[in-house]
């Protein structure tokens, strides 16, 4: 498949997502997929695939929040009563990045409650085991990293609504950009 048929337009199965961070042993910004699936199980947590430590940190930081805060944002369901197993891959060849939390957690509630996000959705942020979202770097790098492969959508932190002025329009004409 080429470059434009790496995002479909349709969606992906639950607890599947693509997301974009800093790769820092490339010094670039790369596209990543995260592929969530959550059996009935005994709580057991598994990452496979691109295991550094930051993206294991980063898959804990938003299962221990979503763990912890389900109630709050409405999840009905025991946290504990599904293994979770984690798959991260890089079409870009990847190897690390420390701000795919966010994306981490959309998957994760995805595949809980079996419902799969918008078809060309992509996800940027980090966030921390409180839940404190932030602001995040290179934000017209990484745009136009989801655009390039078929993102048509894309949310980014509310703390980074001042940088759209920096934004090429070409890219915002085909993405659209949501704040969480």
């Amino acid at each position: 498949l080429g470059a434009s048929k790496l995002i479909p337009e349709t969606p992906l199965q639950p607890g599947d997502i693509f997301c974009v961070g800093y790769d820092p042993s490339g010094s670039r910004v790369v596209l990543f997929r995260v592929q969530i699936a959550a059996p009935a199980g005994s709580g057991k947590f598994q990452v496979v695939g691109i295991t550094s430590k930051s993206i294991r940190e980063s898959a804990r930081m938003a299962f221990d929040y979503l763990r912890i805060n389900g109630k709050k944002v409405g999840l009905d369901r025991d946290m504990g009563s599904y293994d979770f197993n984690i798959q991260v891959m890089s079409p870009m060849s990847g190897k690390d990045s420390e701000d795919l939390g966010v994306a981490f957690y959309v998957a994760l509630v995805s595949a809980v409650v079996n419902k799969p996000t918008a078809g060309g959705l992509v996800v940027l942020g980090q966030m921390s085991i409180h839940g404190v979202l932030s602001r995040i770097e290179q934000l017209g790098d990484r745009l136009r990293v989801a655009m390039d492969p078929g993102a048509r959508q894309v949310l980014i932190p509310t703390a980074n609504a001042a940088d759209l002025g920096a934004i090429p329009a070409e890219v915002l004409d085909k993405v659209r950009v949501d704040f969480y």
